[in-house]
């Protein structure tokens, strides 16, 4: 079977589709990468082929002010969640479409994996099914469908436990109808302009839903007490637990000694987008708990060179640009991180309470759910202080119930395996074909 994996040129899009190729190709499968050229070692090194995005769609997220200079101009909130979704996704739909049709001629796919944002493969679904791959979606956020309780989802839509209460339902659905009027039906109107230029027809839904809907599969990375409940069953929707890439390089040896003098191990993530300022999360982490003699502090910083922590490393720390985080978090007893999608699952499929924060992207959906799980702490801010770093790591780690109840989420992460799980899955899509 020959796998074509669509992506956008962001780091946390890429790497669970890397993990995914990685699996298919120990199946037995023939894989390629149709992304961003800054992940073409990456792709390759999972043995998959290589095709870029078309030049004026090769964004470096590394650098969004400079790729995206119009964004630092729009005010926070839904000004700029709006202009986001404009620039960084909808306006690269032509031409990502355009490519991909020539890719599909120079490496003819059994089937498609496409990620939450990918927008180019909008137009291929809306067209006639037989003429084209199957296709599976495979997301790296929460699920981007329609909520039991009508609370809002999507990109900017602020972060609400689910509620039973009729109350707060009503709440949530005028909260629900301010947040359609100035995010969703703006983008959703955007964006079916530009498919009536390529003449497809209009989404069905909105823009997330209909990429996630449209396809034939969709895959989660997750498990079901992770989601909230849904205003309608999904029976293509499957849950396949947590996917990890592919790392390189032993367990640092410094890890299982602390392990085994009784020392507690805490993680510190600001992920790999949020993390041009390291003053944010890592410096204060490394304030608060650097002269702790019974801690050991990891620190990750996701791809920056470890001398931009901007303060000096303590004797119980431990630095690294990047590390195999799952030969790592079996020992991890505490996170602190800007807690992306992948992160966050990552660590729950081992049962490791957390504290989150970041005010971008996903994290604080995803710092909502953690709270509402109970296995974690939500700190509210992308600028803790030591204050609350230390409250929060003292709370993980002495009150039983965080843990326990993270322990609980990794024995439901536990039956899945996503080796099994993922090409089962796509074989008997491709062949009922």
């Amino acid at each position: 079977m020959k796998i074509l994996f669509a992506s956008t040129p962001v780091t946390g899009h890429v790497n669970p589709m890397l993990a995914a190729a990685y699996i298919l190709a120990n199946a037995g499968h023939t894989t390629a990468f149709y992304t961003g050229r800054l992940f073409r070692e990456q792709t390759e090194a999972v043995g998959a082929g290589f095709y870029p995005l078309p030049v004026d769609v090769d964004y470096d997220v590394r650098d969004a002010a400079a790729a995206f200079p119009q964004l630092g101009r729009c005010k926070p909130g839904p000004e700029r969640t709006l202009a986001t979704l404009k620039s960084v996704f909808v306006d690269s739909m032509s031409s990502q479409f355009k490519g991909l049709e020539a890719v599909l001629k120079a490496f003819p796919a059994d089937l498609i994996v496409h990620e939450t944002t990918f927008c180019g493969v909008l137009p291929l679904l809306l067209g006639p099914r037989s003429a084209r791959p199957a296709s599976a979606y495979l997301n790296n956020t929460s699920l981007q469908l329609p909520r039991e309780d009508g609370a809002p989802v999507g990109p900017g839509s602020p972060a609400l436990p689910p509620t039973t209460d009729t109350a707060q339902r009503a709440a949530y659905q005028a909260i629900a109808q301010d947040f359609d009027a100035t995010i969703t039906y703006p983008i959703l109107e955007y964006t079916n302009k530009i498919l009536h230029d390529l003449g497809v027809p209009p989404l069905p839904a909105r823009l997330l839903e209909s990429v996630s809907t449209l396809s034939d599969l969709m895959l989660q990375p997750s498990v079901a007490s992770f989601e909230y409940p849904l205003r309608e069953s999904q029976p293509k929707l499957h849950f396949i637990g947590s996917l990890f890439q592919k790392g390189s390089g032993e367990l640092p040896p410094r890890i299982k000694e602390a392990k085994e003098a009784g020392r507690k191990i805490v993680l510190v993530s600001q992920g790999t987008i949020a993390n041009n300022d390291l003053g944010q999360l890592v410096a204060p982490a490394i304030q608060a708990f650097g002269d702790r003699e019974d801690l050991l502090l990891v620190i990750t910083t996701g791809g920056r060179p470890v001398e931009s922590i901007p303060c000096p490393l303590r004797a119980n720390t431990l630095a690294a640009s990047n590390f195999d985080l799952q030969k790592i978090m079996p020992y991890v007893d505490a996170l602190i991180a800007f807690g992306g999608y992948g992160t966050v699952t990552q660590a729950l499929s081992f049962g490791v309470p957390m504290a989150l924060g970041g005010k971008g992207q996903d994290k604080p959906e995803n710092a909502a759910r953690i709270a509402w799980l109970g296995c974690g702490i939500d700190l509210g801010t992308d600028t803790p202080t030591v204050e609350q770093l230390r409250e929060a790591v003292k709370n993980l780690l002495t009150i039983p119930t965080y843990r326990d109840r993270a322990k609980e989420i990794a024995q439901e992460f536990a039956a899945h395996d996503p080796a099994q799980e993922l090409p089962q899955l796509l074989e008997a899509l491709v062949a009922a074909r």
